[in-house]
């Protein structure tokens, strides 16, 4: 179980990993755990022991801490092989080979990471910067439902 459950992030999820043609994701938020974290507070199709092993990303930690520490999308071709050291040897448990992870920011600071979307794939994936430009502005529309609450 999540600690920090939002269902309504979690239907926004499922629509938007089912829209992008993914099969699992995970949504982070900021300001729910320690300084430079973000805490998991929705979950699509990830495994228990990987929603437990990522309910808390540090800075510059796998895909989520990557995004948030780049402040920008982060894609794996394979992170079942990936050769680069960002995807965590955990998270191989979830089965993704193509992944993307995707900053969101606030709406009244285009610095500041509120959000982290990550979207899985069953296949390998070679992400161009169309795709990954057309997944950022669809992972964008998750302030909406940030801000609804």
């Amino acid at each position: 179980m999540i600690r920090n459950a939002r269902p309504d992030i979690a239907a926004w999820l499922a629509a938007f990993v089912e829209r992008q043609g993914g099969f699992l994701g995970s949504v982070h938020l900021a300001g729910l755990a320690g300084d430079g974290e973000i805490a998991l507070v929705a979950a699509h199709n990830l495994p228990p022991a990987v929603q437990s092993g990522t309910s808390v990303i540090p800075f510059g930690k796998g895909m989520a801490g990557t995004a948030l520490q780049r402040r920008e999308a982060v894609a794996i071709d394979d992170f079942q092989n990936d050769p680069t050291g960002v995807a965590v040897k955990a998270g191989r448990a979830a089965g993704s080979r193509g992944s993307l992870t995707l900053p969101a920011f606030g709406p009244d600071d285009g610095t500041r990471v509120v959000a982290v979307v990550g979207l899985g794939y069953h296949e390998i994936c070679a992400f161009t910067d169309d795709e990954i430009e057309t997944f950022n502005k669809d992972a964008a529309t998750i302030l909406h439902v940030i801000s609804a609450r």
